[in-house]
Order: structure tokens, then C-alpha cells, then sequence
């Protein structure tokens, strides 16, 4: 079964790697538990079922790492995972926490799986930086990304029927493409735009009693408000008659994010948490909106502001 991992909760990402630590090493490898770094690993002790080989198996304790991101199409090359000049880069802030398993707890094998891809070359190059940086041996180091979790699941195909997959147990799922498109039209259009004396005609129901229904902060009300005049602006852009094809792709956006953020919010989250979020996920998710990001925020308050998001008393 091919997942979608970039879909999955990170909880959820590690329910899959650990049944395939379980084929992989052992019924002993642990559940994923938080470490005194505050990161979470896994582990196995003893010899290894079939990693890397039946033949030479690794033997003694072995730190296994799941690290999941939200965003579709990484690599492990990305430079915010492997970057030898950035202390920040995940396998940089990986090498301190190495070390300190070696010498506290006789670490022997470390291996991270991650839903990225990893190319031939980045897979040597990442090893040879760990075995350089820790003393670890390049043979007990072990990269897994989506190219070999998929040949895995093909090979154990009941995992997919064993883990526990709730689809209704997934983080609010988003993909920002058409309305990246939207934001960069209305980004080269907004030179233009600002020449022009624009007329308000924001119609929408009263403000203040949809932020009392959606449970909306005043403070983040007053947020909203602040990017009236980006409001303007992008009404005018969708409303303008060569533009009907954005604003198709505007609407069909706004009415998919509506329809998922009824289902993802709850009771005790607020309306802010629920924007937030969803800024936080398209950024996170289109590098376009992650090069606009005033401009991606400004749009979102737009939807709210607009009643294309959110609750609104229906008469």
C-alpha cells in the first residue's frame, strides 16, 4: 500500500515505521517514547532479524528515528534536513544526541526513516558526515525514505491491514496549489491595483456577531482588520472579468477549506487556532506561499472576513 505519508499524523507515521521495525529487526523494537532530549526514538536489542541483510545482520543496540514532515516532495538533501554549515539541519542536531547514545548507552546501530526522498548519492554522502562525525561506522548507519518504504510495504503487505490507521484520525489535510496560483497573479497584479481607487463593496454579515459564533478572539479580530486594505485589493483582482478563472480557483479553494475545517475543528479550539493552522499548513505545503507569505495570510483573513470560512448565521 502506498500512503500518503505527508497526511499522516506523526504519531501515525511512527505506528508504520515501527511495523517495519518489527519485520525489519524484531518483535522487540520499542514504541516510539520520549527521550530526555525531548526527541522520540525506538529501539531494538539483539541481533536483527534481516537488517541490512540475513547474512550480516546488525547485532547489539540499535536507535531507530522516525522523522516525519507535513510538506509534500521533500528530500533528504533539503537543506533544513542536511546541511553540514547549519547547526539547525535535523541530521546536524542528530550528531550531539549520537554521541551521547555511544557513550551513555553503547549505541552500535542508528537508523531514520523519514517520508522523504533519498537519492543515491545524498544517502552516501549523509552517512559518510554521520560515520565522520560520530566514530559510527558508515555499515551501521541506515537511511530510509519513501523509495524504500515503499518496496518494504510491497514485501510486507499485511502491515497495511495490521496498523491501526484511523482515517478520521488525520491532521487537517490541505493541498494550497490552486490557491498558490491565485496569490501569485494577484502579487503581480498589485502594483497596478494600488494605482487605482479602489471601492470598498466587502459585503459580508455583521463582524463581530461571526467571530462570537466561530469563537474568534477580539484580539485576533483586530488582526483580521488590519489587512483591510489587502482586502481591496484582492477583491478588486477577483472581481476584475479576464480574472474569472482565478476566481474560480479562489471559490473552489475557499469552499474545500471551509468543508475541512468544519470537520477538523472542535469544540475547544478556538477560531484563532483553526486560521492559524491552516496559514501554518498551505506555507508549509507550496513554496510559492511560502515566498508570499504577507500575501498568503492577507488571503485566509480574506476568506474568514468574506464568510467563504467560518460559520455564518444563515437566515
Amino acid at each position: 500500500m502506498n500512503y500518503n505519508y505527508a497526511d499522516l499524523s506523526p504519531t501515525q507515521f511512527e505506528h508504520l515505521v515501527i511495523h517495519l521495525c518489527e519485520e525489519l529487526f524484531g518483535m522487540g523494537a520499542e514504541t516510539f517514547s520520549d527521550g530526555p532530549d525531548g526527541g522520540r526514538d525506538s529501539r531494538f536489542e539483539g541481533l536483527a532479524q534481516m537488517y541490512p541483510s540475513t547474512s550480516r545482520p546488525w547485532d547489539g543496540l540499535t536507535v531507530i528515528q522516525a522523522k516525519h514532515t507535513i510538506s509534500y516532495n521533500n528530500k533528504f538533501s533539503d537543506p533544513d534536513f542536511f546541511s553540514p554549515d547549519s547547526e539547525s539541519a535535523t541530521i546536524t542536531a542528530e550528531v550531539k544526541k549520537i554521541k551521547k547514545l555511544i557513550d551513555e548507552d553503547g549505541l552500535n546501530n542508528y537508523i531514520i526513516f523519514s517520508n522523504r526522498k533519498l537519492p543515491a548519492n545524498i544517502n552516501e554522502k549523509i552517512k559518510k558526515y554521520l560515520s565522520d562525525e560520530t566514530g559510527l561506522a558508515k555499515e551501521n548507519i541506515g537511511l530510509i525514505g519513501t523509495e524504500r518504504m515503499g518496496t518494504l510495504f510491497k514485501r510486507f503487505p499485511h502491515i497495511s491491514k495490521t496498523v491501526d490507521l484511523n482515517p478520521y484520525d488525520v491532521p487537517l489535510s490541505i493541498q494550497p496549489d490552486d490557491l498558490a496560483e491565485v496569490i501569485v497573479s494577484i502579487k503581480d497584479a498589485l502594483p497596478a491595483i494600488k494605482k487605482k481607487d479602489i471601492e470598498p463593496n466587502l459585503e459580508r454579515i455583521d463582524f463581530e456577531q461571526k467571530n462570537e459564533l466561530n469563537n474568534l478572539t477580539s484580539g485576533y479580530s483586530g488582526a483580521i482588520l488590519k489587512k483591510m486594505g489587502d482586502f481591496y485589493a484582492i477583491e478588486d483582482f477577483l472581481s476584475m472579468p479576464d480574472n474569472d478563472e482565478h476566481q474560480q480557483k479562489y471559490i473552489e479553494t475557499a469552499e474545500e477549506l471551509h468543508a475541512k475545517i468544519c470537520i477538523y475543528k472542535r469544540d475547544h479550539h478556538s477560531f484563532d487556532q483553526v486560521i492559524e493552522k491552516t496559514i501554518e499548513l498551505i506555507i508549509d505545503r507550496d513554496n510559492d506561499c511560502r515566498r508570499n507569505k504577507a500575501l498568503t495570510r492577507a488571503m485566509v483573513y480574506y476568506m474568514y472576513y468574506k464568510c467563504d470560512i467560518g460559520e455564518n448565521y444563515v437566515a
